[in-house]
């Protein structure tokens, strides 16, 4: 055998060699692959995760406990926005101009006017929402306004912002009598 077959013999060797080994290490990456690709499947027959811990806050089960009793009694259940006009926060309801309650230390006001030029403030009550529900219904009338209100407090044993609900019952006999029986 001549030099240069011993080269060429030698080569093709190599090259063979090189070849089986890079399909070894093709075979053992793609059995390491479907390895990890079986120890990571999605059991679909398996039950779904349970739900996280956690709940409703107290304070909304509360609200949501009153609005079940008071629609079971035949009420409906006023929504309306937190931000509200000096008209419908205190002149619908009589609220005269140097009422108490309109003072800036009672009162969170906001800067800028509705569309019609009114002061913007935030309501300080849920009576807002049953003049609305007034204005858009009539009588007989049997409503509730929950919702948050807001006035400016300076001490440590009042939050600005608290929750309230308010009832607005307008109809043909309807006495104390009734309001006592509501809320016995």
């Amino acid at each position: 055998m001549s030099a240069r077959s011993r080269a060429q013999s030698s080569t093709n060797a190599k090259e063979q060699i090189e070849a089986a080994l890079n399909a070894r290490r093709d075979a053992l990456a793609n059995a390491q692959m479907q390895e990890r690709l079986n120890a990571e499947a999605i059991d679909v027959t398996l039950p779904g995760r349970g739900r996280g811990v956690g709940g409703i806050h107290p304070v909304m089960r509360s609200w949501q406990r009153i609005e079940e009793i008071f629609r079971s009694i035949g009420f409906d259940v006023a929504d309306g926005p937190e931000i509200e006009t000096d008209w419908t926060n205190f002149t619908a309801l009589n609220s005269p101009e140097n009422h108490p309650a309109r003072s800036m230390q009672d009162t969170f006001y906001i800067d800028g006017k509705d569309t019609e030029g009114k002061q913007l403030l935030l309501r300080t009550h849920t009576s807002p929402m049953q003049v609305r529900y007034a204005r858009m219904n009539k009588p007989p009338i049997k409503v509730i306004a929950p919702g948050r209100t807001y006035r400016v407090d300076s001490d440590a044993t009042h939050s600005p912002m608290f929750h309230q609900v308010e009832g607005l019952w307008i109809a043909e006999d309807i006495s104390f009598a009734d309001l006592k029986g509501v809320y016995l």
